[in-house]
């Protein structure tokens, strides 16, 4: 569950009781993103209808966690954790230390009279004279992504910030869909354009990657493969420019930890339905789905997806959770040409990042 977000954006989910607000620490070298509910009296976060939100699946640990900002290196604060519905309450309770980041645990919602009905999340501390971080979500690793981007590759939608760089045995080629111009219309008018100017930056289509089939070792891309219709063709695409045994290194946003939380997840059913349709423009109704799920309360939904589309506004086409992802890895092993592949998820971080191998044989152009 992405508490930041909510708190940041004002939800109409979340009251407060307290001292309460948005923030990020790093933790350990690790980006987290969360809430701080500052030193006082007891501090309370309420998330109505959470159970709608997320899945809380029954385990103790949904990444949830803990740092008292204190100086004293014994002190501690109680923090509870709580689903209350019409019927019931269920709590667990953890003690905050100063200097480290402690996981909290989690009630079951078959604790509840009635898990099914629909139950609020709590969260709340007690009184105490420092502050209070509450992690709820984070950024996944990347560096062996990086370790495993060798040889010859590309990068797929990279904007102003390439991530895998052409150095030692590396050499990559940029495929961004978007103008310096564009990209500064429509996400940072501050982001620069240097990135554009550097040797083998193209601007291109995630599906048709401007080289000979089976020479890449390596595909890589970071939050790129949400926006993409049809993923299981782009995946037949990307295996035939791979070489036997090349690599396909993502990382995507998780359902989870990130604004997607709030919307159902795509499932592998609706994957193979764009396959068989087959075609990469995103369609109009998957911006009214967009609208619909994120803005329920646009007095002219139908008019505002088609401005959307009109414009080719970038939307997260998919929402992956841990259970969609495996799927679809699964399935391209099993029937995309691919030998295995290995998924990196921790509860509500803010991403996923896997690698797919490419299995033995080289692919012929279709």
């Amino acid at each position: 569950m992405h508490l930041h977000d909510l708190l940041e954006n004002g939800n109409r989910r979340v009251s407060i009781s307290g001292g309460v607000a948005a923030a990020r620490m790093t933790i350990d070298g690790n980006l987290v993103m969360g809430a701080e509910l500052d030193a006082g009296g007891l501090r309370r976060i309420v998330v109505r209808g959470a159970s709608d939100l997320c899945e809380f699946s029954g385990s103790d640990d949904a990444g949830f966690g803990a740092l008292l900002e204190s100086r004293d290196v014994n002190a501690s604060r109680e923090v509870t954790v709580a689903f209350e519905s019409a019927h019931g309450r269920a709590a667990r309770t953890t003690t905050a230390r100063s200097g480290f980041y402690t996981r909290l645990q989690l009630p079951s919602m078959l604790d509840l009279p009635d898990p099914f009905a629909p139950a609020d999340l709590v969260i709340e501390c007690d009184p105490g004279p420092d502050a209070l971080f509450i992690g709820t979500s984070g950024r996944t690793p990347r560096d062996a992504l990086y370790r495993l981007a060798k040889g010859f590759g590309v990068e797929i939608g990279p904007g102003p910030r390439p991530q895998i760089h052409s150095k030692g045995g590396t050499r990559v080629l940029y495929v961004e869909e978007k103008s310096a111009e564009q990209w500064a219309t429509l996400y940072r008018p501050d982001a620069g354009a240097d990135a554009w100017t550097q040797p083998g930056y193209i601007i291109g289509q995630a599906h048709a990657l401007p080289v000979e089939d089976g020479t890449l070792d390596f595909i890589f891309s970071s939050h790129v493969l949400e926006h993409l219709y049809n993923p299981l063709g782009h995946f037949d695409h990307w295996r035939r420019k791979l070489k036997p045994g090349g690599l396909v290194l993502g990382v995507v946003p998780a359902a989870d930890g990130t604004k997607d939380f709030i919307r159902p997840p795509t499932s592998l059913l609706d994957l193979l339905a764009e396959h068989r349709a087959g075609g990469f423009a995103v369609p109009i109704s998957s911006y009214e789905k967009w609208v619909r799920e994120l803005q329920p309360h646009h007095p002219d939904p139908a008019g505002q997806a088609r401005r959307q589309f009109e414009e080719k506004i970038s939307i997260h086409v998919h929402v992956y959770d841990h259970v969609t992802i495996t799927n679809m890895l699964r399935h391209c092993v099993q029937a995309h040409g691919y030998a295995a592949h290995r998924l990196l998820y921790r509860r509500n971080a803010k991403d996923f990042a896997f690698v797919l191998k490419a299995d033995g044989a080289r692919k012929g152009a279709t």
